[in-house]
């Protein structure tokens, strides 16, 4: 059994043990709906992203139209179609968004909101830069998507407005300033589901990845698509900021894949706080090999994608 987001096969005997203690097909619902990760101590839940979220918030806007609503299923860029929670009427809606097991998502329970409108629009709380939205290529992808299966299976012709009436308030918890994003927080999401970053989630991924004599392991689900892409013989893990515990304890043959933005920053603390985004950092690909080598002899490359 394959966890869909992931693409890694679980160990058999995890999946034995929550077959016997939950019933196989109970399983099989949980892995394949995307929100369920099987570990080594039992199960964690993925949450949705705020592209998610906003997709649901907007699907359920546009169906209080035609029918009465509490859940909407929506697509999401992992391929996976998600039920979610919404609350809506009268062509207006809203969905909080939930992180699952994440332990530090700032972003948790903020509630999204949409209504329908004349054409697509993002309002109050989402954040922008440069006098544009910010929201991610993925996630305009999502919400375009799911705006056109709405509007096939009911006939709708307008649009959709989307704000966040905390998302002002929220961003002052993150980062977004920094890359000067302002008033608000931004619309993102790879895969459509929230990662529940956790002590046993970074286990139980060390756990699965030692099974393997070739791994890829990346700081974020880029490097995962392009190791997935070019690196066929290699079993890409999604470390995030843990992947420094998985060189520790793996025996491999090691390909670290990753932005340069992260990995500069570990290899050379110095430049902490300094924004690296635009800046020729190719300079830094042996640093960070070496670095990587005395904590792991068999890492055999660093491959740099570029940030974007």
């Amino acid at each position: 059994m394959k966890d869909p987001v992931e693409h890694y096969p679980y160990p058999e005997d995890w999946v034995k043990r929550e077959s016997e203690r939950l019933g196989a097909k109970s399983v099989r619902k949980r892995v394949e709906s995307g929100l369920y990760i099987i570990t080594h101590r039992g199960w964690l839940r993925r949450g949705i992203t705020t592209g998610t979220a906003a997709s649901a918030s907007a699907a359920g806007a546009i169906s209080s139209l035609f029918e009465d609503v509490n859940r909407v299923k929506v697509w999401t860029p992992a391929g996976i179609d998600v039920e979610v929670g919404v609350n809506a009427r009268n062509g207006n809606a809203h969905v909080r968004k939930f992180s699952g097991d994440h332990s530090f998502d700032v972003t948790d329970g903020i509630e999204i909101r949409a209504k329908i409108s004349e054409s697509p629009e993002f309002g109050h709380g989402v954040g922008r830069i440069n006098g544009r939205a910010s929201v991610s290529r993925s996630a305009m992808e999502q919400l375009l998507k799911n705006l056109e299966v709405m509007k096939n299976r009911y006939g709708y012709e307008g649009g959709v407005k989307i704000w966040i009436p905390d998302g002002e308030k929220v961003s002052q918890r993150t980062g977004n300033r920094k890359f000067g994003i302002k008033g608000g927080i931004s619309i993102l999401g790879t895969t459509g589901f929230v990662e529940p970053w956790c002590d046993e989630l970074v286990e139980s991924k060390i756990r699965i990845a030692r099974q393997y004599d070739r791994v890829v392991l990346t700081t974020g689900r880029k490097g995962w698509r392009w190791a997935r892409e070019n690196l066929r013989n290699f079993m890409p893990f999604v470390m995030g900021l843990y992947f420094e515990r998985a060189l520790e304890r793996l025996d491999a043959d090691i390909i670290i894949a990753g932005l340069p933005s992260l990995l500069v920053k570990w290899a050379f603390p110095e430049m902490r706080g300094t924004i690296l985004k635009g800046k020729d950092l190719s300079r830094f690909r042996d640093g960070i090999l070496r670095k990587a080598r005395q904590i792991n002899p068999n890492v055999n490359d660093v491959v740099l994608l570029a940030d974007d």
